[in-house]
């Protein structure tokens, strides 16, 4: 689904903020429930910010490599 709206530059900052400490959660958490519900949370992030032609690849190659591997496994 797409619509005519975009992302502010502030909101598209928040998003990835918390795109990248969803990632860190979910690559140190120890509980299976918790882990599955923050990769869940990943993927739909990551649809959304796609959608809004957002690349989260480019901006996890500044300082997280590791953030970015979740992010495809996500």
């Amino acid at each position: 689904m797409t619509n005519d709206t975009s992302l502010t530059p502030e909101q598209r900052d928040r998003l990835l903020e918390s795109y990248r400490t969803l990632a860190d959660l979910s690559g140190t958490c120890r509980v299976p429930a918790v882990g599955a519900a923050l990769r869940g949370a990943l993927a739909e992030l990551r649809v959304a910010l796609d959608g809004q032609a957002v690349e989260l690849d480019d901006y996890y190659q500044e300082g997280g490599h590791r953030a970015a591997a979740i992010a495809r496994a996500a």
